[in-house]
Parts: C-alpha cells; sequence; structure tokens
C-alpha cells in the first residue's frame, strides 16, 4: 500500500510540474515572409519615346514599394533642333512602356506638369497619363517617399512633321525632259527647214525643163 501510495504520489507531482512547464513555455514564433533577394530595381517607362505636341503618353513605373506613395518630377528643356527623321508619335517605340499596369488609374490627363504624386499599387505599380502642349524634351524622375528609391526616362516631345521639300532627282527628271523637248522642236524645225528647200528645188527644175521644150 506504501509503495502504490508513494508511486501515486510521484506520477501525480511530475504530471503538475509537466503541465506548468509546458503552460509556461514560450510560444514559438512564426517566419515572416522575406521580401526577393535581390529586391526588383525600380523603373519609368513610357508608352512613346518620342510624342506629338499635344498628345497624351502614359507613365509607367515598376519596383517602388507596396502601396508607397511616388513623387514624379518633369524637368523640361526647349529642343535644339526639331528631330531628322523622328518617327510620328505611335510608331517605333518598340518595347518601351510595352507592360500592362495592374492600377487601373483614374482617367486624368495631366497638362504640363511640373511635379504629381501618385500611389503604387500592392506590387509597387502604378501608371498615370500626361501631355505638353510645347516642343521640348522631358526627364521624367520617380521618387518613393518611403523607400527612397528613383528611377528615371526621358520623352521627346516634337511638332508633327512638314512636307518633305522637292528633292534634287525630281529637279533633274524636269530639266532632263525640257532639254529632250527643245531638242525634238529644233529637229522638226530643220526638217521642216530641208523639205522647203527640196520642194522648192524641184519646183524650179520642173519650170527649167518646161521653157526648154
Amino acid at each position: 500500500m506504501r509503495l502504490s501510495r508513494i508511486i501515486g504520489s510521484a506520477v501525480a507531482t511530475l504530471a503538475t510540474v509537466g503541465a506548468f512547464a509546458i503552460a509556461g513555455a514560450p510560444a514559438q514564433a512564426q517566419p515572416l515572409p522575406q521580401p526577393p533577394y535581390p529586391p526588383q530595381p525600380p523603373a519609368l517607362t513610357t508608352s512613346d519615346s518620342t510624342v506629338e505636341v499635344g498628345a497624351a503618353f502614359t507613365v509607367f513605373g515598376s519596383g517602388f514599394g507596396g502601396n508607397e506613395l511616388v513623387r514624379l518630377d518633369f524637368a523640361t528643356s526647349p529642343l535644339a533642333a526639331p528631330a531628322r527623321g523622328a518617327q510620328p508619335a505611335g510608331e517605333g517605340s518598340g518595347g518601351v512602356g510595352a507592360m500592362d499596369p495592374l492600377v487601373r488609374q483614374a482617367p486624368t490627363v495631366y497638362t504640363d506638369p511640373t511635379t504629381i504624386t501618385v500611389r503604387a499599387n500592392a506590387t509597387g505599380e502604378f501608371s498615370v497619363r500626361v501631355k505638353f502642349t510645347r516642343q521640348q524634351t522631358v526627364v521624367i524622375t520617380g521618387t518613393g517617399l518611403t523607400t527612397g528609391r528613383v528611377a528615371t526616362t526621358t520623352v521627346t516631345i516634337v511638332r508633327g512633321q512638314p512636307p518633305l521639300p522637292v528633292t534634287g532627282s525630281e529637279t533633274g527628271s524636269q530639266i532632263t525632259l525640257g532639254a529632250t523637248l527643245l531638242i525634238v522642236g529644233a529637229l522638226l524645225v530643220l526638217i521642216a527647214v530641208a523639205w522647203r528647200r527640196k520642194n522648192r528645188g524641184t519646183g524650179g527644175r520642173s519650170r527649167e525643163l518646161t521653157s526648154v521644150g
């Protein structure tokens, strides 16, 4: 009896101590999700690299913080001279601004902006529509107001291309045609004169033969 009581008391004591030990143990911390490494660098792109004056285009941003406010600064400078052979807006832009924005901003078009603040979506992307009313070069800089990430891109604003001037080859063909017509006219005059002389000579011989007979 005593032995069984001793064993029972020991088991009860061990169970109590174990229960307190389990209850007092700190909860295991869950690992926090880690951002991808290395992080995606920030980037700015545009729907067109060369845009006509007054035409709207889209600025795309990526690689910023999730839901971060991003400040866009637009630095403008006049063009030194009209770009020769520049392609019209919407052509030949290649992969510039090829990605689709995941955040659909309100259909607002900012005219001649200097600074715009936009909010990126959960993956750090955004888009905004702008246009400029003067021929110039625009350098766009995006700065994340939380992460401090910075990205830039450049857009050229040009006027519509004037009609092409008359080339030298067209002028040369016109001169050649005129010279040919002059030569043909001179030949026709010479043929007419020779024909008249021939007719005159034939008429004189006929009169001489008549008088002799």
